[in-house]
């Protein structure tokens, strides 16, 4: 390289340098708005949302409390305030019923949205209130209820603590993560990560193309799961704890060592049936495609850890 093109050089390195400083030094301006409200006289809560996140949380007040937040950021502070105004949401009540939904209203004027929009609405119910949620590309968090719960939701993740009535689940491509389940609980799912821990009372999965790990109670029921190409992780406390019908096609189960004389193969299909004692909660299988597995509790799992 002759002299000329080395000085071209030195002089382009501080201007390149000098240019990622200052978008790095860009500063995001955030609005935010918060609306909330109180809401009365209703036995049954609805919520249609879009592109929202959603916490629902139970409490022993008789009525709603509803809190609303809208926040718009962008770097040019005048955009991210007119934009959050394209953020608004309805509440309609009408027979002991509460509709809560979600809008984006873009003008026509406006070619793209600019700012990164966002929306999170929390919701404090009586505990055996009966909710039922439709959400798309949204996370929604539940907990401390008891009532009849239905979610369909889809491209979010759901995340449970402590539910404890009838719980009635569908999910295609959103994850589940839940803590505390018992009561009765129907989950569908589609191409789903899924995490059951302290699973009590009755249940019933059916479970296409995911992963399924569960960490069952001794206060468990029946279990009854109807996969298709679904990896299936069940740890409970202690293997006696329960009695097993596995069926799985084109696909192994594993089990214990002590147990493991009671896997056997017919054909195509690796069958295990283990009953230690004809009084212990069944836990039913059918499977094919994926592994079964069946693995001992942690010691510290067992003494109160995770």
């Amino acid at each position: 390289m002759n002299t000329f093109g080395k000085n071209l050089l030195w002089l382009l390195i501080p201007l390149w340098a000098l240019n990622g400083l200052a978008v790095a030094q860009t500063k995001v301006q955030v609005v935010s708005k918060t609306i909330e409200r109180e809401i009365t006289d209703v036995n049954r809560l609805v919520i249609n949302i879009n592109k929202a996140d959603l916490v629902v949380k139970g409490w022993s007040k008789p009525g709603l409390g509803l809190t609303v937040r809208f926040v718009a950021k962008h770097p040019d502070r005048a955009i991210a305030e007119r934009e959050i105004d394209y953020l608004s949401y309805d509440l309609r009540t009408k027979n002991g019923t509460a509709e809560i939904t979600n809008r984006y209203t873009i003008p026509q004027s406006a070619s793209k949205v600019q700012s990164v929009l966002k929306v999170t609405l929390e919701l404090l119910v009586p505990q055996r209130m009966a909710v039922a949620i439709t959400s798309s590309f949204g996370d929604i968090r539940l907990s401390d209820l008891a009532g009849e719960i239905g979610v369909k939701y889809e491209f979010g993740n759901l995340i449970i603590n402590s539910l404890f009535g009838k719980t009635n689940i569908e999910s295609d491509y959103g994850d589940l993560e839940a803590t505390n389940v018992s009561g009765r609980l129907m989950l569908k799912t589609e191409k789903s990560n899924v995490l059951l821990r302290g699973l009590g009372g009755t249940v019933n999965l059916l479970c296409h193309y995911g992963k399924l790990t569960i960490r069952p109670n001794t206060d468990l029921l029946s279990l009854l799961i109807d996969a298709t190409r679904t990896e299936i992780v069940l740890v409970p406390r202690r293997l006696d704890d329960f009695s097993y019908d596995l069926r799985n096609a084109y696909a192994d189960i594993r089990v214990p060592d002590t147990a493991r004389e009671s896997v056997h193969k017919v054909v195509s299909k690796y069958i295990f049936d283990y009953d230690p004692n004809p009084n212990k909660p069944l836990i039913r299988i059918d499977n094919s495609y994926s592994l079964i597995t069946i693995q001992s509790l942690p010691f510290g799992d067992i003494m109160g850890g995770k």
